[in-house]
């Protein structure tokens, strides 16, 4: 498994304390590069009753939200309501135990004022059909700042997180050294871990690039 920052780690455990409740709306975000997607799937390893994600691209799957949700349902077109999740749909999650529906990286689904507006009327249709089953919707800060007021008008309870960064250069510090240690058979680049504390703000995920990318090993051998 791979190890998780400390704000990682805590965040994880913040939101799979609120999944055991039931019938909440989890809003997780964060900014570029601290680590977001690793911390989703720390949490869906961690999650041990059924569950499904939508992540595809709506460009690239041509479904938008709900019509991935159909999909995993395996509900073929010529059934998938727009208007309301039928009581079959609705039928299929209760029989599958559905605890969860995560989706991931929500700003894909919000290109553009329309996509915005279908991807709210959209979410608003699953929580009002699905009273007792955990929405968890993660994303940029930017995008997701709104998202928790889609509780409005449902039963369920919501709750915001926000993955953070690393506290100080000591906590920084520690982090990277247990890696540098963990993988001392892996080159790396040659560079001290206050000056890459300074260069990249104490980003993670610019921090693992600068260590291990083969760009930044060639320049640093120069």
């Amino acid at each position: 498994m791979i190890k998780l920052s400390p704000s990682q780690f805590a965040t994880a455990n913040s939101v799979l304390a609120a999944l055991t409740r039931g019938g909440v709306l989890c809003v997780v975000s964060s900014q570029p590069g601290f680590g977001l997607t690793t911390c989703m799937e720390n949490i869906r390893s961690r999650v041990s009753n059924p569950f499904f994600t939508i992540a595809d691209h709506p460009e690239l799957a041509g479904l938008d939200l709900l019509g991935q949700l159909y999909n995993h349902l395996n509900i073929d077109a010529e059934f998938q309501a727009k208007s309301e999740l039928p009581s079959f749909a609705i039928e299929i999650i209760t029989l599958r135990e559905i605890s969860t529906i995560f989706v991931d990286d929500i700003d894909i689904f919000l290109c553009g004022e329309r996509a915005r507006r279908r991807t709210v009327h959209q979410l608003k249709l699953i929580l009002t059909a699905l009273p007792s089953v955990n929405i968890v919707i993660s994303g940029l800060h930017a995008e997701t700042t709104d998202m928790l007021e889609l509780q409005v008008g449902s039963s369920h309870s919501g709750e915001a997180f926000s993955l953070d960064g690393f506290q100080c250069l000591y906590e920084y510090k520690v982090f990277f050294e247990s890696i540098l240690a963990e993988n001392s058979q892996t080159e790396f680049a040659d560079v001290s871990l206050e000056a890459l504390y300074l260069i990249t703000k104490g980003n993670l995920g610019n921090t693992f690039l600068r260590l291990f990318h083969p760009a930044y090993l060639y320049y640093g051998q120069k």
